[in-house]
């Protein structure tokens, strides 16, 4: 059995339309496999190869990634560390988009800091150290002295 003849055409545009069928804004705006939650947490972008660490808004996140919005984007390195300031989370990953003021970032690894505690071990200390700062809390007071059993009297 053979195909009936194609008809032909007498103009090459006649080929060339096609109608274009685009689905709706809403249907682009996430496309993740977990959904994202909303947020306006305070955040810090930290680039440990140039030790440099940028102020950000993180608008919404999830455990495998997150949007932030900050004033220049400028040029991006292969990891990235994200701090949470309000939930003293910090995410280390790579930038899977951006534009001139918002970045969307992919992670490979979370923890949770805890205030007063040490540096975990699977954090660098660069990243602990930018932690402390912007949270204001201090690492240098001195580490207490053992006195051993000292018996004051008056």
């Amino acid at each position: 059995m053979s195909l009936p003849p194609r008809p032909a055409t007498s103009s090459p545009s006649a080929l060339a339309k096609a109608e274009v069928i685009q689905p709706a804004d809403y249907q682009y705006q996430d496309r993740r496999s977990e959904p994202r939650q909303d947020c306006d947490d305070r955040g810090a972008l930290l680039y440990t190869s140039e030790k440099q660490v940028i102020t950000c808004r993180i608008m919404d996140q999830s455990p495998s990634g997150a949007r932030v919005a900050l004033d220049n984007v400028g040029a991006i390195p292969a990891e990235i560390w994200l701090i949470d300031l309000d939930t003293h989370m910090v995410r280390r990953g790579s930038a899977a988009w951006s534009t001139p003021t918002r970045m969307g970032l992919k992670f490979n690894f979370v923890q949770t800091l805890i205030p007063g505690q040490p540096c975990p071990q699977r954090i660098p200390q660069d990243v602990f150290d930018v932690w402390m700062k912007l949270t204001g809390q201090t690492t240098d007071t001195p580490p207490e002295k053992d006195e051993g059993d000292v018996l004051y009297l008056d």
